[in-house]
C-alpha cells in the first residue's frame, strides 16, 4: 500500500509539472509512473482478494508497460524521435506475454524482457549524458540499468518466495525507482537549464539585416524570430505583426501554426492596429487566460476585443498573450502568442515576454533605421545623377528617359507619367508615360475633374496609400482608376504650375511619404 501511495504521488508531481511546463516527454513520464503505481494495486489488495491469475497478468502488465512508457520518454527527452509503432507492438506482446505467463502457458515471466525494456532506457540516457555531458543524464543510465539487474536478480534468486518475501522483495526492487524520481527531476531542471541557455542565445543572435525588408526576406526573418520566441516560451502557436517604421498598418505578417483564415481575418477587419494602440497603452502586455470566458475584462465591451475573440476561438485558441513590440518612440506592431490550454503565466515569462518583445522592436527599429539611410543614399545619388543630365543636355526626351531610369533604381516605377496642361487647348498631353515598364506613345486627352487636373490647379502633392475610390471621392474628383495607390506631384515654373508627375500601382500601400518628398525633389530639379 505505501508502494502504491508514493508511486502515485510521483506520477501525480509530474502531472503537476507537466502543466506548468507543458513538455511531452513529461507527459509520457506521468504515465509511466501512473502505470508503475498501478502495478503495485494487485499486491495492496492481497489482504481482501486473492491473488489469482487475472491479477498476476494485470500487475505484470502494467508495469511492461510502465517501461515501455519511460523508454518513450527518455527517447523525447533526447530530442529522438519516439518509436511509435514498435512501442504499440511492444505493449501488445508484453500483454500477451503476461497473460501466457500467468496462466501457464509461458513459462519464462515477463520480467525478462522488461528488464532488456530497462536496459534500453539505461542506454538512451547514457548516450545522451555523452552527448550534453550531464551527470543527471549519467546518473540516470546507471539507476535505470541498476534497477533491470536488481529484478532479474531477485527473479533467480528468489523465484519461490513466500509472501512475507515477496513483500520484502518488492520493497527492495522499488530503490531504484527511488533513485530514478529523484534523478528525473535533477534532468529536468537541467535540460530546462539547456533549452532556455539555446533560445536565449539564439534571440540575442536576432539580426533583422537591412536586406531583410526587400522583398520576401522579412518573412523568412521574421519567421525565424517567430520560432525563436515559441521555442523560449512553449507555446504552439503565434503571429508576428510587424508595422516596421509604418504607422497606417503592418507591412509584415507571419504565423505559426494557425491558419491563413486567422492572419486574414485580423488584417482584413483592422484588429491588427486595435491591438497595435491597446497593448501599447496597457503598458506594452496583455493576456486572456481563457478565452471562452464571458467575464474577462471591461475590455470585453470593446466590439474589437469581442470579434478577436471569436476569431481566436475559431482557431481552438483558449489562452492567448499579446506583447508590444516598441521602443521609446513607437511600437512597430504587436506579437501573438496562443495555446488550446489553459494556460497560466508566471510573472518570470510575463517579465521575459516583454523582454523579449522590446528586443524584437529595438531590432526591427534599427534595422529600419539602416534601411533608411540606404534609402536617403541611393535618393541623393538618384537626384545628383539627375541634375547632372540637366546641365549636360538640353534633349526633352533624353532627360525625360534620364528621370525614369534612375526613379526605377529607388522603388517601382512600372507605372509612371510625366504630363503637362495646354492652356491654349485645354488637352492634358503625356510626354512620358510608363505603364506595366513600357513606353506608351505620346497622347492627349481633354482636360477633366481627375488627379493630375487637381494637383496642377492645387499646387499640392496628393498621396493615396489604400482605399482608393474613398479617398479620391473625398478630393472631389472624378477616378480612372478604382484601386491601388497613388503618389503625385505638381511640376512648378514660376509660381505656376505646368504639370504634374506621378506614379501609381495597382497594389496598395507601395509607396509612403518618402517617395512623394522624392518625386517633389525630382520635380523642383525637372522644372
Amino acid at each position: 500500500m505505501a508502494l502504491l501511495g508514493a508511486t502515485a504521488l510521483v506520477a501525480g508531481f509530474f502531472a503537476y509539472i507537466y502543466t506548468i511546463k507543458r513538455q511531452t516527454y513529461l507527459l509520457i513520464w506521468t504515465l509511466g509512473w501512473a502505470f508503475y503505481s498501478m502495478h503495485f494495486a494487485g499486491a495492496a489488495l492481497w489482504p481482501w482478494i486473492p491473488e489469482g491469475p487475472s491479477e498476476i497478468f494485470i500487475s505484470r502488465w502494467f508495469y511492461a508497460l510502465a517501461s515501455i512508457w519511460f523508454f518513450l520518454g527518455a527517447q523525447l527527452y533526447s530530442q529522438r524521435k519516439p518509436w511509435i509503432k514498435p512501442a504499440i507492438a511492444a505493449g501488445a506482446v508484453c500483454g500477451i506475454w503476461s497473460a501466457g505467463n500467468a496462466f501457464h502457458f509461458i513459462p519464462v515471466p515477463l520480467v525478462i524482457p522488461s528488464a532488456f525494456l530497462f536496459v534500453a532506457i539505461a542506454v538512451v540516457f547514457w548516450r545522451e549524458s555523452r552527448k550534453q555531458e550531464t551527470l543527471a543524464d549519467y546518473l540516470l543510465a546507471i539507476s535505470f540499468a541498476c534497477w533491470a539487474i536488481l529484478r532479474v536478480s531477485l527473479f533467480l534468486f528468489f523465484p519461490q518466495a513466500s509472501e512475507t518475501q515477496q513483500i520484502s522483495v518488492r520493497s527492495l526492487s522499488a530503490v531504484p525507482s527511488a533513485f530514478v524520481a529523484m534523478l528525473m527531476v535533477m534532468a529536468l531542471y537541467e535540460e530546462e537549464k539547456r533549452r532556455i541557455e539555446r533560445n536565449m542565445l539564439a534571440l540575442s543572435n536576432l539580426n533583422l539585416a537591412t536586406s531583410s525588408f526587400v522583398g520576401g526576406e522579412i518573412q523568412r526573418m521574421l519567421s525565424q524570430a517567430l520560432d525563436r520566441v515559441l521555442g523560449v516560451v512553449r507555446l504552439p502557436y503565434g503571429a508576428l505583426f510587424l508595422h516596421h517604421g509604418d504607422p497606417q498598418g503592418p507591412t509584415s505578417v507571419v504565423a505559426v501554426g494557425l491558419k491563413d483564415e486567422f492572419s486574414r481575418a485580423v488584417q482584413d477587419e483592422g484588429l491588427d492596429d486595435y491591438l497595435v494602440g491597446l497593448v501599447a497603452r496597457l503598458g506594452g502586455l496583455l493576456g486572456f487566460r481563457d478565452l471562452r470566458d464571458d467575464s474577462l475584462s471591461a475590455l470585453d465591451k470593446e466590439p474589437s476585443i469581442r470579434r478577436f475573440r471569436e476569431i481566436a476561438l475559431a482557431q481552438g485558441l483558449r489562452s492567448i498573450v499579446a506583447i508590444s513590440l516598441q521602443t521609446k518612440e513607437s511600437a512597430f506592431g504587436v506579437l501573438l502568442l496562443g495555446t488550446p490550454d489553459s494556460r497560466r503565466f508566471t510573472p518570470a515569462e510575463l517579465r521575459l515576454l516583454l523582454a523579449l518583445g522590446h528586443q524584437i522592436g529595438m531590432a526591427v527599429e534599427n534595422s529600419y533605421l539602416i534601411q533608411q539611410t540606404s534609402r536617403r543614399s541611393e535618393e541623393l545619388h538618384v537626384l545628383n545623377e539627375i541634375g547632372r543630365a540637366l546641365s549636360s543636355t538640353l534633349n526633352k526626351e533624353d532627360l525625360l528617359r534620364k528621370v525614369w531610369e534612375e526613379l526605377r533604381r529607388l522603388f517601382d516605377v512600372e507605372n509612371f507619367y510625366i504630363t503637362s496642361l495646354d492652356p491654349t487647348s485645354d488637352e492634358m498631353l503625356f510626354d512620358l508615360e510608363m505603364i506595366d515598364g513600357a513606353r506608351m506613345p505620346k497622347r492627349t486627352r481633354p482636360s477633366g475633374n481627375h488627379l493630375s487636373e487637381f494637383i496642377i490647379r492645387t499646387r499640392q502633392p496628393v498621396l493615396i496609400r489604400d482605399n482608393f475610390a474613398e479617398e479620391v471621392k473625398k478630393l472631389g474628383v472624378d477616378p480612372i482608376r478604382t484601386r491601388g495607390c497613388f503618389c503625385g506631384v505638381p511640376l512648378v515654373a514660376y509660381d505656376r504650375a505646368i504639370g504634374a508627375m506621378a506614379v501609381f500601382s495597382d497594389n496598395e500601400r507601395v509607396f509612403d511619404e518618402g517617395h512623394l518628398e522624392l518625386l517633389r525633389e525630382i520635380g523642383r530639379a525637372h522644372v
